[in-house]
């Protein structure tokens, strides 16, 4: 009868060992999921900075070559005219 009691105890406490086990994988999933999702939202708003980066960068050389296209071109005029 004791070897019975001893059983069941024992059975009671794998029962329980694996119910835990279930819930922290269930929780381990659902983490990884959620940084997954940050991640890819990480990723996303990276790959958006570069293309602003990217384009601002555009404007900014733009910019210069019109100012230096506008400094040769008075630099010639103004060596032309003497």
């Amino acid at each position: 009868m004791d070897n019975l009691s001893k059983e069941l105890v024992r059975l009671k406490q794998e029962r329980r060992i694996a119910a835990m086990v279930r819930l922290a994988e269930d929780d381990r999933r659902r983490r990884e999921a959620q940084e997954s999702g940050r991640r890819q939202a990480e990723q996303k708003l990276r790959q958006r900075e570069d293309e602003l980066y990217k384009e601002l960068l555009s404007v900014h050389q733009g910019s210069v070559d019109s100012y230096l296209q506008a400094i040769i071109t008075k630099t010639v005029d103004n060596a032309s005219a003497e």
